[in-house]
């Protein structure tokens, strides 16, 4: 079925309704922040996979409605609005359909006639995914057999079955035409020429011009359809790997840098062009060329034993050749990747390195690195041409073999003549063709496996969990409890905590300080499941968060980081990204609360400003107020504020305070932050301390508490850890 664009109401009932029927938990929350715009029929079909069923769209008659599993989704039009609308069919029989409308909230019986105005001949069977109850043995051999490498592009040609028939019958004739060149060059030399018969020699060459003319469209039609489905497939693969790399754990970007990842990337470009290119039919036509080896014998077999067996020393050169080959592209590819991470992370600290006047030095490294991968390209390119060379020497010995043993048999034998002589050479040259191109179509496939390879890496990485199916009740309180944490960065290093506890009840406010270095930043990211904790465990609301899936878990929270980003866009991109379906005034309403309102407003274009990279052309205060209004726009349940007011001035921050007071009681807040801003109203403030590779603790605390009567009442807590 072709892409059919849904509306964002009719996605959702369809997503909504197959999960009910099949009596599946559903969250819309959830499924609104997976499910991006814009919608389809066939992100409806990957929302559905990403559900825990397997769906597939057919072409179905409407008197064959009664032989299908249902429910099924059955696509309908929508002449009004000119699109197409999804309904859900319970049962069907010889003359009634029961069905549940797009919208509606309780089945109808219609009949198959009324039906029929309205069908597309298209349904989406959804059957439930078979998962339960999978041995340890049969859940490891699922995943390998889901491991990233050219066999998972098996699955992904095969959807296009009836392409590839096409494409292989197009081959099949092309090979054939291809006999009639040689065939007709035989039958001028031999009947023509020598009988002088004119007539035979235009109808020879007007039945050549019919099939060169013929060829050439087949050639067109089949390199079209081979263009097409590469671009389907590459269209899948790209949005795999997006899609996979930002589900992939934050440990794996540290261990990783910006270029090396964009390197790999880059490497679905080297794929679409192996496929796209002309090797897929060079591939289609290998099988055929034993139709030229079988007429060739035909001709002679002396001579077709001299062909194959210069051929065959061309493919022992191809063997030889391919691990020196593959080794220099390793290295090339890994000085490229070195080359690109030095680049993006020194155009990234730009003002860093100028203010440091590290040009000359930069220059100079990166001349030195660019030297290195110059060298590793030509020695890649002079093995290649090495290669080459010898590859044409043989194919011209055995054009000089044909011609001189050839024009010797022709000599001495009534039965093999010039023009089966020239026919010979033409096939000869139809069969080793292909084969020298071979050489071009082996250094593609080794720069396309080291891509594979590489893509590799990042595809069969684990990912962190997401589900579209709610594990727990959607109510959120705000409860954090930790228990007994440990945790380091990596085996080798010191650990940062050590039987840390700490427990924020819903609606408090709760400031975490201590010195640089102790630890605050980190347990942000712990509670997000960023990091994982060594020992311990994490309470939310009462649930361990090693049990919820990672975006379940971090709907929960409203995060202000410590180093704030944007990204290219508007301000209002920046704003609406975190809630998609908040309306433009609740945008305006959240920066009122943020104390930025009133400066976008004053911008001359205001909230469709354009900003930079990283939000260049705003000032660092302006960005973090931002960020706190994208926080509060996600309305979590926990709001976490990382040195949140660092770059504001005493009087916004004063200001950002009173307005965080009016939301106590209402969601859960926790200040990380060295100092908190004057006027803030906290219920406990506790101080990490910075004891290094000794086990840490919670160290005594003044905290402000409020009291009913609207005073402030100061109490030190004892501490709360004992070593």
């Amino acid at each position: 079925m072709q892409y059919q664009e849904l509306s964002p109401k009719a996605f959702f009932w369809v997503l909504q309704g197959v999960t009910a029927l099949h009596r599946k938990p559903f969250s819309m929350e959830l499924a609104q922040q997976q499910c991006a715009a814009p919608h389809s029929n066939h992100t409806l079909q990957e929302s559905l996979d990403r559900t825990g069923f397997l769906a597939s769209t057919h072409a179905c008659r409407i008197k064959k409605l009664k032989h299908e599993s249902f429910p099924l989704i059955a696509w309908c039009s929508e002449p009004e609005e000119a699109t197409i609308s999804p309904a859900l069919i319970l049962q069907a029989d010889d003359t009634h359909v029961l069905v549940v409308e797009h919208a509606d909230t309780s089945p109808q019986t219609i009949t198959l006639t009324q039906f029929e105005h309205r069908y597309l001949g298209q349904i989406t069977r959804v059957v439930p995914k078979m998962e339960e109850g999978l041995d340890a043995d049969s859940v490891e051999q699922e995943r390998q057999a889901r491991r990233f490498g050219f066999r998972w592009f098996v699955p992904e040609l095969l959807k296009h079955k009836k392409l590839w028939q096409e494409i292989l019958l197009a081959s099949l004739v092309i090979q054939l035409i291809a006999l009639a060149t040689p065939l007709f060059t035989q039958a001028i030399i031999d009947k023509v020429v020598v009988h002088r018969t004119q007539s035979t020699l235009f109808v020879i060459a007007i039945g050549m011009l019919v099939f060169m003319v013929f060829s050439a469209g087949l050639s067109w039609l089949r390199q079209y359809l081979v263009l097409h489905t590469g671009n389907r497939v590459d269209a899948v693969l790209g949005a795999a790997v997006f899609d996979r790399l930002f589900k992939l754990p934050p440990l794996y970007f540290q261990h990783r840098s910006t270029g090396v990842i964009a390197a790999r990337m880059h490497g679905v470009e080297t794929i679409r062009e192996f496929i796209a290119s002309a090797a897929v039919t060079l591939i289609l036509d290998l099988p055929f060329l034993l139709i030229f080896v079988a007429v060739m014998f035909y001709y002679s077999v002396t001579l077709s034993l001299i062909v194959l067996a210069i051929l065959a020393l061309i493919v022992t050169l191809s063997v030889i050749v391919a691990p020196m080959f593959q080794t220099k592209l390793q290295q090339q590819f890994q000085l490229g990747a070195r080359n690109q991470a030095f680049m993006t992370e020194y155009i990234v600290g730009l003002e860093t390195v100028k203010s440091l006047q590290l040009e000359p030095q930069l220059n100079s490294q990166y001349s030195a690195y660019l030297a290195s991968y110059l060298q590793a390209g030509f020695d890649t390119k002079q093995l290649a041409n090495t290669y080459n060379t010898f590859s044409n020497l043989l194919e011209q010995i055995m054009t000089l073999l044909i011609l001189a043993i050839g024009a010797y048999t022709v000599m001495h034998s009534t039965e093999f003549t010039i023009g089966m002589l020239v026919a010979f050479q033409m096939f000869a040259g139809r069969l080793s063709q292909p084969m020298l191109r071979l050489v071009g179509l082996w250094q593609q496939f080794q720069q396309a496996k080291l891509s594979v390879d590489r893509l590799g890496d990042l595809m069969n990485v684990p990912t962190e969990p997401y589900s579209m199916l709610p594990t727990r009740d959607g109510q959120r309180m705000g409860q954090v409890k930790i228990e007994q944490i440990a945790f380091k960065y990596a085996n080798e290093l010191p650990l940062v905590y050590e039987n840390l506890s700490l427990q924020v009840e819903p609606g408090q406010v709760i400031g975490i300080m201590g010195p640089s270095g102790c630890g605050k930043s980190t347990l942000a990211k712990l509670l997000q499941g960023f990091y994982q904790p060594n020992a311990g465990r994490i309470l939310l609301d009462g649930v361990d968060i090693r049990y919820l899936s990672a975006n379940e878990l971090r709907s929960h929270f409203g995060v202000v980081p410590q180093e704030t980003t944007l990204f290219s866009g508007t301000i209002y991109d920046n704003l609406h990204m975190a809630s998609p379906n908040a309306s433009f005034e609740q945008i305006t309403a959240a920066c009122k609360m943020a104390e930025i309102h009133s400066t976008i407003e004053a911008l001359p274009k205001g909230y469709q400003t354009e900003i930079g990279e990283r939000g260049a052309g705003l000032s660092g205060g302006q960005k973090q107020r931002i960020a706190i209004a994208r926080a509060l726009l996600k309305r979590p349940s926990i709001l976490v504020f990382d040195e949140a007011t660092s770059a504001l001035d005493a009087n916004t921050a004063e200001h950002f305070a009173h307005t965080i007071n009016s939301l106590r009681g209402k969601v859960t807040m926790l200040f990380i932050t060295h100092g908190l801003p004057k006027g803030l109203h906290v219920d406990a403030v506790y101080r990490l301390g910075a004891q290094g590779a000794q086990q840490m603790s919670l160290a005594p605390a003044t905290s402000v508490v409020n009291t009913g009567s609207g005073s402030n009442q100061t109490k030190t807590k004892n501490e709360l850890i004992t070593n």
